[in-house]
């Protein structure tokens, strides 16, 4: 488990340094927001490899810890579903409802079933999410709504 998460450290970092040397070829204020989600990424790479280089150095990960624990083949299917049916969904509907649902299913799938947290937090985060890219980013979705 704890070379997992050091081989995702390390990649964390290669790809906040790659994205963080290609923003830096971009104007200033363009790059600005760019620059500093690549050394965020950045920086949680280096934490996550110092915390799984340190719990690696302390102890001694089993050979059956390592294998597939508890992997549910067909949540990982559903979800990649979820994913292409909100991707045509996103084109023709909009944003808001498609993105609720994902969120909503795909907590579902996960066996998260306090609907009386879920229904409101998927309903929050999408519409927050759309006034964030709308009103913030000034982007305009394509679809119905």
């Amino acid at each position: 488990m704890y070379k997992k998460d050091l081989g995702l450290g390390i990649g964390a970092i290669g790809l906040g340094g790659t994205s963080l040397a290609y923003f830096l070829n971009i104007p200033k204020a363009p790059g600005f927001f760019p620059r500093i989600v690549s050394s965020i990424i950045m920086a949680l790479g280096v934490v996550i490899t110092i915390r799984a280089w340190k719990k690696l150095k302390t102890s001694v990960v089993s050979e059956a810890s390592t294998s597939s624990e508890n992997v549910s083949y067909k949540a990982v299917a559903l979800i990649v579903g979820y994913l292409v049916v909100y991707y045509f969904a996103f084109q023709y509907i909009g944003y808001v409802l498609p993105t609720f649902l994902l969120i909503t299913a795909t907590s579902a799938t996960l066996k998260y079933t306090k609907w009386k947290i879920l229904v409101p937090t998927a309903l929050c985060v999408s519409v927050a999410l759309y006034c964030a890219f709308t009103m913030l980013f000034n982007l305009r979705f394509p679809g119905v709504f």
